[in-house]
C-alpha cells in the first residue's frame, strides 16, 4: 500500500495535475498513454491514476482493473490475452468504473493490435485505458492517434554497482586505446582480448542484477494470464529495464570519447550507430553475446580504417 506521502509526491507531477484538472473538469479522455524514461516511476502514476479513478488505494486488485502485458519469453502482447480482456470489459461490472493497464504497448504483436484498436477508440462507459512505456516511438501510430500523450518527467535510474563501475573503466580503456592509436588496433593483447572479456563480463553483470532486481522486486501484479507466462514476462521485462540502463551508460561513455578526441568524432558516431543496432537485435532475442561481439568487432574495424593522420 502507498503512503499518502509519496501518492502527494506523484500529484505534484505535471502530467498527472493536467489529467487530475482534467478529471475534475470532466473533460478526462479515456485512453491516456504514459510515457518517459523510468519504468517505475511510469507504473507508480498509471498505478495512482487508476487509483483515484476506481476510488480505491489498490486498484490491481479490484474487479474492475484489468492489466495487459507482454507474456512469454517473446514478450510480446498477444491476441489471445487481447481478446479475454476486451470481452471481459462488456461484461457487467462491479462499479460504474473500469481500468485497462496497459504495459509496454510497442510490444503488441499488430493482430493484437488491431483486436484492441475498436476498444481503446470506443471503450465502454466509465472505462479509463492507461498505457505507459518507456519506447514511445516504437508504439504503432494506430494506437498513439487514439490516446492522449502525457510525458512522465524522471531521470533513467542509474546502477551504482561497483563491478559495473569496473566495466565501464574498461570499457573506457578500450574504447580510448582505439581512439588514439592506429596500428595498435590490430594488436589482439590490447584490443581483441579485452573485448571479448568485455562481452561476457556485460552478460553476466547483466544476469546477477536481474536476479538482484528480482529479489527486491514484489512479485508479479495479478493478471488474467497463465501464472507461468506472467513470470516469465516480468522477468523479462526488468532484464530490458536493466539492459537498456547498461546500453544507455555505453552510449554515454562513447560520446565522451568524441569529446576527448575530436577527430574521431565520425567514428564514434557511427559506434553510436552500431549500438543502436546492437540494442535493436537485442529486442529481437538475439543472444546478449552475439549482440555485442557484432558492435564491438565492427567498431573496431571502424576505428582501425580511419586515416592516421585526419588532416592530410
Amino acid at each position: 500500500m502507498k503512503s499518502a506521502a509519496a501518492s502527494s509526491d506523484l500529484e505534484s507531477l505535471p502530467a498527472l495535475k493536467v489529467l487530475l484538472r482534467a478529471r475534475a473538469e470532466g473533460r478526462m479522455p479515456h485512453a491516456v498513454l504514459l510515457t518517459g524514461p523510468n519504468p517505475e516511476l511510469l507504473q507508480r502514476v498509471a498505478d495512482r491514476l487508476a487509483s483515484i479513478h476506481l476510488e480505491v488505494v489498490d486498484p490491481i486488485a479490484h474487479a474492475d482493473c484489468r492489466v495487459l502485458r507482454p507474456s512469454k519469453k517473446s514478450r510480446r502482447i498477444n491476441v489471445e490475452n487481447t481478446l479475454e480482456v476486451v470481452t471481459d470489459l462488456r461484461l457487467t461490472s462491479v462499479s460504474a468504473r473500469r481500468v485497462v493497464i496497459v504495459h509496454e504497448p510497442d510490444r503488441f504483436e499488430s493482430v493484437a493490435a488491431n483486436a484492441f484498436l475498436k476498444t481503446l477508440e470506443e471503450p465502454p462507459a466509465g472505462t479509463l485505458i492507461i498505457l505507459q512505456t518507456t519506447n514511445y516511438y516504437r508504439v504503432l501510430p494506430t494506437i498513439l492517434s487514439r490516446c492522449l500523450r502525457f510525458h512522465v518527467g524522471g531521470a533513467t535510474p542509474e546502477l551504482t554497482d561497483a563491478a559495473w563501475a569496473d566495466w565501464l573503466r574498461e570499457f573506457d580503456k578500450l574504447m580510448g586505446r582505439l581512439a588514439g592509436a592506429g596500428t595498435s588496433t590490430g594488436r589482439s593483447t590490447e584490443v581483441v582480448i579485452p573485448l571479448y572479456a568485455l562481452c561476457a563480463r556485460f552478460e553476466v553483470l547483466l544476469e546477477l542484477f536481474v536476479e538482484e532486481a528480482l529479489k527486491a522486486a514484489p512479485p508479479p501484479p495479478p493478471t488474467d494470464q497463465d501464472e507461468d507466462d506472467a513470470e516469465i514476462a516480468y522477468e523479462e521485462s526488468i532484464r530490458r529495464g536493466i539492459r537498456t540502463r547498461m546500453l544507455a551508460a555505453l552510449e554515454e561513455r562513447l560520446r565522451l570519447v568524441g569529446r576527448a578526441h575530436p577527430s574521431c568524432g565520425l567514428q564514434v558516431a557511427e559506434a553510436v550507430d552500431l549500438l543502436e543496432q546492437a540494442r535493436i537485435r537485442l529486442e529481437l532475442n538475439y543472444q546478449i553475446i552475439s549482440a555485442l561481439e557484432g558492435f564491438f568487432l565492427r567498431t573496431l574495424r571502424v576505428f582501425a580504417a580511419r586515416p592516421l593522420n585526419p588532416t592530410s
